[in-house]
């Protein structure tokens, strides 16, 4: 089965209550290829990184079998940051710092050996990017899979629309699923959610597990 995933390959620096981390890897797209080679899954990435990202990590991902011919590198750009501060719950969080740099015009190159790719993760990017992935697929994938979050929702729920009529499964948080359906109760956010257009819907509840 062949999986392309799009989404940050980027810097983190976490705060938490019990330690702290200046610059390690990150991004949505990094951890799911991570996770997909562990399935022995024949996956790809689109994204985009700076010229200040360390050969090592591309040589990592590459050593567990992830195609990175889609993660363009901008050499004279600087890596997607984000910074964030956890509270003592570990499910909320203060941003501390967003640095978009080169995924500010990012504009995704699919490999060709993945434009056939049976299942499309869209990672958390901004919906013209996700948009822009879904249509330069040589046919729709059997299952198209979406992430996104509330500074989308708050920025460009017309396009964030488009992109959620055109989704199979869509994973948000229960804080997000409030927002996009405008329900309390989760289970008619769910329903909600639903008649958007994804057939599966997966709202996270932190250490409560997911519904």
């Amino acid at each position: 089965m062949k999986l392309l995933a799009e989404g940050t390959v980027a810097f983190d620096a976490i705060e938490t209550p019990f330690g702290k981390t200046d610059k390690i890897l990150g991004g949505a797209a990094t951890y799911i290829g991570l996770a997909a080679s562990v399935m022995k899954t024949d996956v790809s990435l689109v994204s985009v990184i700076g010229g200040d990202f360390p050969q090592h990590y591309l040589d990592m991902m590459t050593s567990k079998g992830i195609n990175i011919d889609g993660v363009e590198m901008i050499k004279d750009g600087k890596t997607f940051f984000w910074s964030g501060k956890y509270h003592n719950d570990l499910n909320s969080r203060d941003t501390l710092a967003t640095e978009l740099n080169v995924l500010e015009n990012f504009d995704p190159k699919i490999p060709e050996s993945a434009k056939d790719a049976e299942v499309l993760l869209l990672g958390n990017l901004h919906p013209a990017v996700q948009l822009a992935v879904l249509d330069r697929m040589e046919k729709r994938p059997q299952l198209v899979i979406l992430d996104t979050m509330n500074f989308w929702m708050d920025l460009t729920w017309d396009l964030l629309m488009e992109v959620i009529a055109k989704t199979d499964v869509i994973t948000i948080n229960d804080e997000e699923a409030h927002q996009l359906s405008g329900e309390y109760s989760l289970v008619k956010a769910a329903q909600k959610i639903h008649d958007m257009g994804p057939e599966f819907v997966i709202i996270k509840k932190g250490e409560h597990g997911a519904l």
